[in-house]
């Protein structure tokens, strides 16, 4: 996971690139998961300002927010935040949206009340003793827990609204497969086993592999034809997945099931489904559902799991079935879209989208009218509720 210093991210104002000056280097890789007294594990949640103020407008909150922080930073996905970009976000001129200004000055497309009460709560950790600890919200977390939107914000009118109702949120820094040996045969869930069944280790490697699963397929062009324009308009795109062996897609979605479950006998249960299901489909995936301990260590390892998978949706029949098994679909994530973006399709259509909007997530795939254009025009198939996948549909 790369870091990246909002303030010295390329900046689009109306249509046009303009280079904001380069602030810091930043780590090139993420911190090594912390542990002992340098761990923060998870933080309490709700919807209550305790060291924001309650009044006074998203504005003032900034800047509390700015002087609490201070030098501390928090890793928002890969984006670093501290008091300087809180700052700089607060002295967002009046007459610009806020929501806009955040999303173009962090990238992503943050949920900016929700990104208020989830900082107010990381301040008030601080103030307990959490203070100047690794903080990491990935991805999966950021979108979980509302503080960035999730596809179901977009698609199924069903936010996803932070600190309701009132729990614990994991800010710990997440496990990465490359980060372990694989897991041998019998061992317990748990991370290790995301180093098992790998995919291929770079984009390159993605998009090779995708090309030749289906060598006859102009697929792996269309992706990539997409991801080279988008990067030259400066979005961060990321491609996570091509073809997936059905023993990893398994893995996914049992880790993502296994930590939702909420008591000992969901736990027992869900764990003997899956073992039935991995004889069922022939897979032979020699995995234990049960960590040492009680059902809780279960759920603990199979959430680490599902982090370190970075699983935002996973279904039953997508693992069965999923169209990553023969090079029919890519996990593809574009954000920090310009506002005015144009593509040329393949099949010779071209169109400026217009993104400047003040509630536009400037993310491809929580856009509507964008993902219906490039379907129709790239050949692709969006599934809307699954954040980053995308089928052939040729």
């Amino acid at each position: 996971m790369r870091l990246i210093d909002p303030l010295s991210r390329p900046r689009f104002d109306r249509g046009v690139a303009i280079t904001s000056a380069i602030l810091g280097v930043l780590l090139a890789v993420a911190p090594a998961p912390a542990s002992g007294s340098e761990r923060v594990g998870a933080i309490s949640t709700n919807r209550v300002f305790e060291v924001l103020p309650a009044r006074g407008g998203e504005r003032a909150q900034l800047q509390a927010a700015a002087r609490e922080l201070g030098e501390w930073k928090v890793a928002l996905d890969d984006v670093q935040v501290d008091g300087s970009v809180l700052a700089k976000l607060a002295a967002t001129p009046k007459d610009q949206p806020l929501v806009r200004a955040a999303r173009e000055l962090l990238g992503r497309p943050v949920d900016l009340k929700d990104l208020l009460y989830f900082l107010d709560d990381v301040l008030l950790a601080g103030r307990n003793g959490a203070r100047g600890k690794p903080v990491v919200l990935t991805s999966f977390r950021a979108r979980s827990s509302g503080v960035f939107l999730h596809p179901d914000d977009v698609f199924r009118h069903h936010p996803h609204i932070y600190g309701s109702p009132r729990g614990t949120l994991e800010v710990d820094p997440p496990s990465k497969p490359e980060a372990f040996e694989p897991a041998v045969d019998g061992a317990a869930l748990g991370p290790r086993w995301t180093a098992r069944y790998p995919n291929p280790g770079t984009e390159p490697d993605r998009l090779a592999a995708l090309h030749a699963a289906r060598p006859k397929s102009d697929f792996s062009a269309r992706v990539g034809a997409l991801i080279e324009q988008l990067r030259a308009q400066g979005a961060v795109v990321s491609v996570d997945s091509t073809v997936r062996s059905p023993a990893r897609g398994y893995l996914m979605w049992g880790a993502s099931w296994l930590s939702r479950a909420s008591n000992e006998a969901q736990v027992k249960a869900r764990a003997r489904t899956l073992a039935r299901v991995d004889q069922a489909w022939g897979l032979n995936v020699p995995i234990r559902w049960d960590a040492p301990g009680d059902w809780r260590e279960t759920v603990s390892a199979a959430r680490e799991m599902a982090e370190a998978y970075d699983v935002v949706y996973a279904t039953r029949s997508g693992a069965k079935s999923s169209n990553h098994y023969g090079g029919l679909a890519v996990d593809l994530s574009a954000v920090n879209l310009p506002r005015q973006l144009t593509l040329h399709a393949p099949d010779g259509a071209q169109r400026t989208f217009d993104l400047s909007g003040p509630n536009e997530s400037r993310d491809l795939g929580l856009s509507p009218t964008l993902i219906r254009w490039v379907d129709r025009h790239f050949g692709f198939s969006k599934l809307k509720t699954d954040y980053p996948h995308w089928d052939d549909a040729r």
